[in-house]
């Protein structure tokens, strides 16, 4: 299996009283009410699965893990109540919005065993309806089980009940489908092109579709051969990366972000609804054809990546009421429904601002501060309007010979 990455805010997580959190270690310290441990990120199509690490079983290793309504009990286990599911470690039972588990075929857990959850978006069951699945020690336990989405998305919950459980959040990471895998096991990050791809053009994909190369004509402009992932960047995919494998004959790259109908005929920034970074100039580009001086070239071997900041980096107060209201789920809802848009702007200084023609600047409510990066060091940020549908990743290349791989999941944060 791929190495997980951590949720790019780790801190932003909610706890119960008795749980002792240091970091990713999560500890059942106190006797009493079930220990919840629900991460403030729902889950996303580019951070689809998690996992954690039993340390210590405690008195009766009364561990589950699963995912639910982001106004799920503190007080308990995955499952037992509405709009959640969990798979407990000591019964290996299946619970689904019910405080009894169902039998699924499934091995019990222990010391050293690793669980997982995934949730899998691209399936045929119907309006906001999902499939999701659980695993042990990276292989598929029981089936995937058929469930709605609440209204704003699945969160990660974790629950313990005896004294000195111990689990270790091991991170969070992109699954693909995992129907026909022989022996029950998963592929992590090993996917076909139509599943991580939203559309291209010019693109030969190989290795799975995480590797790239320019099959075009390389004579004019509108040959430039490009790929839009097919999910937007959210908070918790906040940033990617492509490692230019050859820059080819002139090492027109680029890698930038773009609307859900961005013409695939042009490079990253030159048409409204575009920004990008080139590497063969190192200039910026913001929804016209003329680059401005921005940063360093790149060439083969180095890494170009591209995030969005977020104002609010602050900690969620950790509580242990109780609310499964949704009325209450309307008014604390998050500002990242990631079928909406969800980005909200900061506050930052030494950046660029796109103005239009009459120079009005073309940011509103849903501005944001896109960043680059070349070799994991910044090379500068700007802010840049939203359009409607979200900011999708677009990487671009126009000469022969050009080749690229591209990390969506890279460690962030």
């Amino acid at each position: 299996m791929a190495t997980k990455i951590k949720l790019n805010r780790p801190s932003k997580m909610q706890f119960s009283g008795n749980v002792d959190v240091n970091g990713d270690v999560w500890k059942y310290s106190r006797d009493g009410p079930v220990g919840v441990v629900k991460m403030q990120d729902p889950m996303s199509p580019l951070n689809n699965y998690y996992e954690i690490k039993i340390l210590n079983k405690g008195r009766r290793t009364a561990i589950g893990i699963g995912m639910g309504t982001m106004g799920y009990s503190m007080s308990a286990m995955p499952g037992w109540n509405s709009q959640c599911i969990g798979y407990h470690a000591d019964d290996a039972k299946l619970f689904h919005e019910n405080g009894m588990g169902k039998n699924m075929g499934a091995p019990t857990c222990t010391e050293g065993d690793v669980m997982g959850c995934g949730v899998l978006f691209d399936v045929d069951e119907g309006p906001n309806y999902v499939r999701v699945f659980f695993t042990k020690n990276g292989k598929l336990v029981g089936e995937r089980v058929k469930m709605k989405r609440p209204l704003y998305g699945l969160y990660p919950i974790v629950g313990m009940h005896s004294m000195n459980e111990t689990v270790q959040y091991l991170g969070h990471s992109v699954c693909t489908d995992i129907e026909g895998i022989e022996d029950n096991e998963m592929i992590v990050n090993n996917s076909a092109p139509r599943d991580l791809w939203l559309r291209s053009n010019a693109i030969r994909f190989l290795h799975g579709g995480l590797v790239l190369e320019y099959f075009g004509n390389a004579q004019l402009g509108q040959d430039v051969g490009i790929a839009q992932s097919l999910y937007p960047l959210t908070r918790s995919s906040h940033y990617f990366e492509m490692k230019i494998e050859s820059a080819g004959q002139d090492g027109w790259l680029a890698i930038g972000l773009a609307s859900n109908t961005y013409p695939l005929h042009r490079h990253p920034g030159w048409n409204p609804g575009g920004i990008g970074y080139h590497a063969d100039n190192g200039q910026l580009y913001i929804e016209r054809g003329h680059g401005v001086n921005f940063g360093p070239t790149c060439t083969t071997g180095d890494t170009m990546g591209c995030g969005i900041l977020y104002a609010d980096d602050s900690e969620v107060e950790f509580s242990s009421e109780d609310s499964e209201d949704e009325e209450w789920e309307k008014k604390n809802a998050p500002v990242h429904n990631f079928y909406d848009d969800y980005y909200y702007g900061g506050n930052h200084q030494n950046v660029f601002v796109f103005k239009n023609s009459n120079g009005k600047s073309k940011s509103g409510d849903h501005e944001v501060t896109v960043f680059f990066t070349k070799n994991n060091q910044k090379v500068g940020e700007t802010k840049a309007k939203v359009p409607k549908g979200g900011f999708y990743p677009v990487v671009a290349m126009l000469s022969a010979g050009e080749r690229v791989t591209v990390d969506f999941t890279p460690i962030t944060g």
